[in-house]
């Protein structure tokens, strides 16, 4: 026999997936994430942390975004002097 390590979905009272409105999930975060950090920051702070990262995950996984083609500009003329011989 196979087990599955995939995770339940949780249920209230048997019946339907129990969903959490976006915001209260964002303030729980920020909340789970105050308590952890800096508790003289003001929620609001780590509100913004929390959609920050939540908007980076969605980026980071959105196939549509574009990798950039090369080396940044001042990457290749910082290697460019390092590497290349001097002339004159």
């Amino acid at each position: 026999m196979m087990t599955s390590n995939s995770m339940p979905i949780s249920t209230v009272n048997g019946t339907q997936p129990r969903i959490i409105p976006t915001s209260q999930l964002i303030e729980r975060l920020a909340a789970e994430m105050r308590e952890t950090g800096d508790r003289e920051l003001p929620l609001s702070f780590y509100v913004e942390q929390v959609k920050r990262k939540l908007a980076n995950e969605n980026a980071a996984n959105d196939d549509k975004v574009a990798e950039p083609a090369g080396p940044a500009v001042a990457t290749s003329s910082v290697f460019a002097c390092w590497a290349l011989p001097e002339q004159g």
